[in-house]
Formats: C-alpha cells, sequence, structure tokens
C-alpha cells in the first residue's frame, strides 16, 4: 500500500469546511468521491484540519493509502478532473508510511483579511469593517496572543484542555487591507476568527488591552465577536 500526501486549494465558500457531514457538501466528500472514480476504491482521505464553513485553504494537506500504481502526476491530473472547480490538486507526492496530514504536522499558517469599508468585490474573500480601527493598536493586541496558553475563551470547543502555542501573530499593512498571520501548533473551533474578531474591537477602541488580558487569564469577560468565515485562509501546514 502507497501513502500519498495530497496538497489542495480550495474555495471554501460552498462548503461546509473540510470535514465529512452526511447530506453536506464537503470538501473531504468531494476529494473522496474523486479518489473512488479513479481507482475504484472507497478510502478515506485524512485531512490536516478541520475548517469552518467557508474557510477556503491555500495549502490545505490530506493523505490516503492506495493499492493502485499510478504515478503522481498521472494522480494529480485524473482527480483534478473529478473535482469541482473550488477544488484543486496542487501536488501529489509518495510519503512514507507513518506520515498522517493531521498528526505529523508540527504548526500550521492562517491569514486573516479585512478591508477597511465596504467592497463588493472583496466581501467573499475579506471582512468588511464598518468601523474605523487603529493599525498600530491592531498590532499591540495580536502581540498579547503569542505564547502558550490556554485559549479557550477564544474559541468553541469541549476540549478538556485549550493549551496552544502560537509562534506568530502579526498585520501586514497594504493599502486599505489589514492581513493577519497568526502561526500555531494547533488551533481550536473558531480561534482564529475570535482572536480576529478581538483584535478589530481593541483597534476601533471598543475594548481596552486590560479587558484582553482578563480574557486570556480565563477570568470573566464580554463575549468577543466571531469575525467572518469569509477572510480566513489556512496558509499551509508545517512539518
Amino acid at each position: 500500500m502507497r501513502n500519498l500526501k495530497l496538497t489542495i486549494e480550495f474555495d471554501g465558500a460552498g462548503f461546509f469546511g473540510w470535514q465529512f457531514q452526511p447530506d453536506r457538501n464537503t470538501v473531504q466528500a468531494a476529494v473522496q468521491d474523486a479518489v473512488a472514480e479513479i481507482s475504484g476504491e472507497r478510502l478515506t482521505v485524512y485531512g490536516c484540519s478541520r475548517t469552518d464553513a467557508g474557510v477556503s485553504a491555500r495549502n490545505y494537506v490530506a493523505n490516503f493509502h492506495t493499492g493502485s500504481g499510478m504515478k503522481p502526476e498521472r494522480m494529480r491530473q485524473a482527480l483534478n478532473f473529478h473535482l469541482p472547480k473550488e477544488v484543486h490538486v496542487k501536488a501529489v507526492e509518495d510519503v512514507g508510511p507513518e506520515f498522517h496530514a493531521r498528526f505529523s504536522a508540527r504548526s500550521k499558517k492562517y491569514e486573516y483579511r479585512m478591508v477597511r469599508g465596504r467592497s463588493p468585490l472583496r466581501h467573499a474573500r475579506a471582512w468588511e469593517l464598518r468601523r474605523p480601527v487603529d493599525a498600530a493598536r491592531m498590532r499591540k493586541a495580536l502581540a498579547l496572543f503569542e505564547g502558550t496558553r490556554d485559549f479557550r475563551p477564544f474559541c468553541a470547543t469541549t476540549d478538556s484542555s485549550g493549551r496552544c502555542t502560537v509562534m506568530k501573530a502579526e498585520m501586514a499593512e497594504a493599502a486599505d487591507e489589514l492581513v493577519l498571520t497568526i502561526q500555531g501548533d494547533r488551533f481550536l473551533y473558531k480561534m482564529v476568527r475570535r482572536i480576529a474578531g478581538a483584535v478589530a474591537s481593541y483597534g476601533s477602541g471598543r475594548v481596552t488591552l486590560s479587558d484582553l488580558r482578563a480574557a486570556l487569564a480565563g477570568r470573566k469577560h464580554r463575549p468577543y465577536r466571531t469575525a467572518p468565515a469569509a477572510g480566513l485562509v489556512l496558509d499551509s501546514v508545517q512539518y
């Protein structure tokens, strides 16, 4: 049996995330259907991460085990023939039997895009900020999220441990766009979107740094907005 690693780009707007859900359109289901079409095998394709409905990916990683002898490049072409236009396999590689897209990952990097004001051409790929925000304040808020701590106050999860390490949290600014980059060893459900919402709230002056520190410390705090899924992209996975 071979173990094949896929690098996938997908537009998540029309999907209910990566993870298979009965009677719902998911990326995992689309990829598994494509694998079945070319190999005759109904296999599980393991993803590097669950993604929320509407979230996209630039370099999503998945893997599956198969008895097919098809060469990697031919496999890539065949998969793309059967995939919808919103999903594209960028690369297929043979990897060792121990490789697992999720459990072998050391870190993941996400980007969250915001645009100041209305932008009909970009609203499907960014969060349109209706309130003025101060970029310097946002960078100051982002710095609070770097390090290892319990991030359950900034996610929606029932995990017994919310301990994650954020190695990088920074923001680039170009014209009217703000792009947050967050890299960590793992991310909990809606964690990046809650962080983006909190940082934007501080940038608009609606909360204080003390509010953010209190939440990070697990003390009682006001709920922070979950930023829209449209602005979030899984950029890359590090192994």
